[in-house]
């Protein structure tokens, strides 16, 4: 007899289904892997905003910029001169790329396409030097007195943009991975 070196139908099966089985159980391991490395980079890009507007600051009266997030809904008057964080801080360095927080983009970049920009900035009032002990935020119902080393300076505009957490820029240019999303408006 003729013996064959070839796979008989059954073990060919068998090593597709251990396959399979090795490839379900890896799969989480993976999807974290790749939060991780999704939440690593929109950490770097706030990083990069902040670098931005520390050297946005020196050159306008060490005054923090006021930032218009939705030019649809102002907050801020005409006459104070509030930009786009792209508009402001393009001289800056700042790219659509930096802007751009993969957690959004991966959920269908709702916020990137309505504002080309995955990121927000709180409305601080642009009158104090960034250098004060107490920073003035607008809110709708009036201003709130925060204390500089606590004051955020951008955050992901999307709550669930890395599974229901955030990640935002601190006023010392730190930034931190949260799962509570503080309350300015």
């Amino acid at each position: 007899m003729k013996s064959s070196a070839s796979f008989t139908l059954v073990e060919l099966l068998a090593v597709i289904v251990i396959i399979s089985l090795v490839a379900g159980m890896l799969s989480p391991s993976l999807q974290k892997v790749r939060a991780k490395a999704e939440n690593a980079v929109c950490l770097s890009n706030l990083k990069q905003i902040g670098t931005a507007i520390w050297l946005w600051i020196p050159d306008n009266g060490s005054r923090y910029p006021r930032i218009q997030n939705d030019p649809s809904d102002p907050i801020y008057e005409e006459d104070d001169a509030a930009k786009t964080l792209l508009e402001t801080l393009k001289p800056y360095g700042l790219t659509t790329n930096v802007l751009a927080c993969p957690g959004d983009l991966k959920r269908g970049g709702k916020y990137f396409k309505k504002y080309t920009n995955s990121y927000e900035c709180p409305p601080w009032t642009g009158d104090e030097e960034a250098i004060s002990k107490d920073i003035p935020i607008y809110t709708r119902g009036g201003i709130l007195q925060i204390s500089a080393s606590r004051v955020t300076l951008a955050w992901d505009y999307d709550d669930y943009a890395h599974s229901g957490e955030f990640n935002r820029l601190m006023a010392d240019n730190t930034v931190q991975h949260r799962n509570f999303k503080p309350k300015y408006k």
